[in-house]
């Protein structure tokens, strides 16, 4: 009985140190590939982000848990914020993604649906108009509001999300962040929090701050 005692503990430590050597590639191989400079910043960032939950959560264990609890209950309104001095700067590097604000170049209406056309884009986005009683839908304002109501498209994805990328095969959190990124874009931060708190452990923390305080932030 003790030795087989023995063989699962001797087990259960190559086991745990495989998951800490894992872990720790995964890291090494996001930071090689984020680019130096753009570590600096995300490392400075998070350094921001950790003295704000070490300020207004100094007796929780989990600083970073109890934050996210609170904003997927909508029980704070202590919204931590990059410094907008030094988010001037980050924006000149390549951490975050590039939008552009675009307009539609036509727009239409064919007795249904009105259909909006944008500037070098094959799609063409469809709005079925809600009709109130009694009340005429007037066709030649809805087309002019919709020719001025702009849209944000990426035009060069951030190397945060292309070096989260690399290894997405490599936790749950990062696969389902980048698989929910992928369709729905940004996310609100409730909705954010709410999905990290699922997934969130001691091994994946590291990348799951960044990924909280990346999107957030991400527009």
């Amino acid at each position: 009985m003790r030795n087989l005692l023995t063989i699962f503990l001797i087990l259960s430590f190559i086991s745990c140190n495989q998951e800490i050597r894992k872990s720790e590639s995964n890291i090494r191989k996001f930071e090689h590939n984020i680019g130096a400079k753009e570590l600096d910043y995300l490392n400075e960032i998070i350094n921001d982000f950790d003295n704000f939950l070490a300020n207004n959560y100094p007796d929780k264990k989990s600083k970073f848990k109890a934050y996210l609890a609170e904003i997927s209950e909508l029980k704070t309104n202590k919204y931590w914020k990059i410094d907008s001095t030094k988010m001037h700067k980050y924006r000149k590097s390549n951490l975050f993604a590039k939008y552009e604000t675009i307009y539609p170049d036509t727009v239409w209406y064919d007795g249904q649906t009105f259909s909006i056309k944008f500037p070098n884009n094959e799609y063409i986005e469809e709005i079925i108009p809600i009709r109130r009683k009694n009340v005429d839908l007037n066709i030649d304002s809805t087309i002019n509001s919709l020719k001025h109501k702009p849209e944000t498209w990426l035009i060069e994805q951030s190397d945060f999300y292309l070096a989260l990328n690399s290894i997405q095969k490599s936790d749950s959190l990062i696969i389902t962040y980048l698989e929910v990124k992928e369709i729905a874009g940004n996310l609100s931060p409730t909705i954010l929090a709410s999905g990290i708190m699922y997934y969130l452990t001691d091994k994946n923390e590291y990348f799951a701050k960044r990924i909280f305080v990346m999107d957030i932030h991400d527009y």
